[in-house]
């Protein structure tokens, strides 16, 4: 029977627990109707479903009244079908007789029924103001075999009895049948119970408590027991369906896998291949068995390669190894293989036909090498370039430039010796504009030649160009410029010099543009054998995606230049504390 209480409605009686049956005996209409509108308005506001089963000389328009004055949605609870209020002949006497099994059954059908729909349960009352003397002796029955019916049932049941209409030995047998009796006397509602009986039901219900508890005991012991026998027969029986779903996917990727897979046994010889080993290898794996075939002699034909092979197998703990295989039709494939030991002395080998990728590496890296060949050339012919132009401009243009200036220096010289002195200021102004113009010209020559290329790195070396270049940037831009060049160029070739001059130049030029700083430190220093550059800035710091970005023209450019002469670059930042630029370049021997 389901343990969990309910509410009744009736102050004196309290909660009751499903499978109560008891009884209520009154004197007047309005004292039914004060017990069971409150009775019925607990079991609607609880979702049970609820019957009421009246007679004379309460009307079924009355009942209905009563109700909805006090439950605000009851039409909707009727309209529903939550509560239904049935005339007595229409429910114990509907075939003109008293019959005790239909009416029972009908209880068990509103039952099932209330269960189906989602309610928690089934709340009945059942008026007797129709019984009759001869009816008693079946209604008595019926009573007995109600309490039966219910106990173990989510049902609870009150009768109600005219207290006018019933003598005591009617009472006193209703008062035996129930579980509980309940009266109104003067006003007040009290539960009626004789002190023997109440005794006998007290015993009778430690005595069905006892029993009860051993039988939940028991049946708890055997659900326990039925439970896990359920869930170790579900346990294999998932068990059991995951193997075969496992074997179904492991078989699909065994058949399907763009990779050759072979299992060789204790012997060392093929017991299983798939699909792709068969086809890339060319020989089915019933062939091999059939005709005995010693697959490592067919693919490796000669003797000191095929035992370097074998002992690879052997010795191998699933790293990949790179070998020439000869195929079925005779070519020769180039192939990775892995290789797995079981327990069990097989082995499996996994490998891919490598052959195309390996070409593509080898285009790939003659194509790199013919890249950098060429922009190497380029830089070169870049730098010869601008060398000889800086040149140009320098002894040319510069030359010239100087050779006017000394000519309109002259010139002016010579108009202070002229007669008519009215007609030299406005000269001697209009060469002094010209002169300043030709400074002016001459100054943009040299800064033009220093850009392409600093006659300071061709005439002192790297780390004087590197100091007027930081000196030239801090005057540019007003960032301050550390610098710490304290090193000599230790015999650096000219490429490399030219290279790391560069490279300089390229980082100030992302510093002023990116890096939002303030302050610039660069150093040049020997350490283990190797010239190093570091550029540091206290800048917003470079992201990993964005030193790796390809659009990083700048910094692919140093990495370009770092490799060609033989360098390595670092470059890294952390967020709000700046960027580190560190080039280290091998030191000729």
């Amino acid at each position: 029977m389901p343990a969990e209480s309910r509410k009744s409605g009736i102050g004196v009686v309290g909660d009751l627990k499903w499978g109560t049956h008891f009884c209520y005996f009154y004197e007047t209409k309005q004292d039914l109707l004060e017990t069971m509108v409150p009775y019925f308005k607990t079991g609607l506001e609880n979702k049970e479903f609820c019957l009421w089963v009246i007679s004379e000389p309460l009307t079924e328009e009355e009942a209905r009244s009563a109700l909805r004055q006090a439950i605000p949605e009851f039409d909707r609870y009727l309209a529903e079908g939550t509560i239904e209020i049935l005339p007595h002949n229409v429910w114990y006497l509907d075939t003109g007789a008293f019959d005790l099994q239909k009416v029972i059954d009908a209880w068990k059908r509103k039952l099932d029924h209330a269960v189906a729909r989602g309610y928690a349960g089934v709340r009945i009352s059942g008026d007797t103001g129709w019984l009759h003397k001869k009816n008693w002796r079946d209604f008595r029955e019926y009573e007995k075999e109600l309490s039966e019916t219910i106990a173990n049932q989510r049902m609870i049941a009150l009768c109600t009895y005219p207290i006018l209409a019933s003598g005591a030995a009617e009472i006193l047998d209703v008062a035996r049948i129930h579980q509980l009796a309940i009266a109104r006397r003067r006003g007040e509602l009290e539960v009626v119970e004789a002190p023997e009986l109440k005794q006998v039901k007290e015993e009778l219900k430690r005595l069905n408590e006892e029993l009860e508890q051993r039988v939940v005991e028991r049946t708890r012991e055997l659900a326990a027991i039925n439970q896990e026998l359920i869930r170790e027969i579900s346990e294999r029986q998932r068990v059991e369906d995951e193997l075969t779903r496992q074997k179904e996917i492991l078989k699909k990727i065994f058949d399907q896998i763009p990779v050759m897979i072979g299992f060789l046994g204790a012997n060392g010889r093929l017991e299983m291949a798939n699909r792709e080993w068969e086809r890339i290898l060319g020989w089915t794996l019933e062939e091999i068995q059939k005709q005995d075939l010693d697959i490592f002699a067919e693919c490796y034909p000669d003797a000191e390669y095929r035992r370097m092979v074998l002992n690879f197998v052997a010795e191998s703990s699933g790293e990949w190894g790179d070998f020439k295989t000869r195929v079925r039709d005779g070519r020769v494939l180039d192939t990775t293989f892995a290789n797995v030991h079981l327990s069990d002395g097989t082995s499996i080998g996994i490998g891919q036909d490598i052959t195309d990728r390996k070409r593509a590496e080898e285009r790939l890296r003659a194509t790199s090498e013919q890249l950098r060949a060429l922009s190497a050339s380029l830089r070169s012919a870049r730098e010869e370039e601008r060398a000889r132009i800086a040149r140009e401009i320098h002894d040319q243009l510069g030359s010239a430039l100087t050779g006017l200036k000394w000519d309109l220096e002259g010139l002016h010289k010579g108009l202070s010796e002229v007669g008519d002195r009215s007609q030299l200021p406005p000269l001697r102004e209009h060469l002094q504009r010209m002169t300043r113009m030709v400074d002016t010209t001459i100054h943009a020559v040299r800064r033009i030649a220093s850009e392409l290329r600093p006659s300071i790195l061709d005439d002192l070396g790297l780390a004087e160009a590197v100091k007027w270049q930081a000196e030239q940037f801090q005057a540019q831009t007003g960032m301050i410029c550390r610098r710490d060049c304290s090193a000599e160029d230790a015999d650096l070739s000219e490429e490399q010099s030219i290279a790391l001059f560069r490279m300089f130049q390229e980082a100030l030029t992302n510093i002023l543009r990116h890096a939002q700083a303030t302050k610039v430190e660069v150093t040049l220093k020997r350490e283990a054998g190797e010239f190093v550059m570091m550029i540091s800035d206290n800048g917003r710091g470079i992201s990993e995606s964005e030193s790796s970005a390809p659009q990083s023209l700048g910094l692919l450019g140093m990495r370009e230049r770092t490799h060609l002469i033989g360098g390595k670059i670092n470059i890294s930042g952390t967020e709000g504390q700046g960027t580190v630029i560190t080039i280290r370049v091998p030191i000729p021997g």
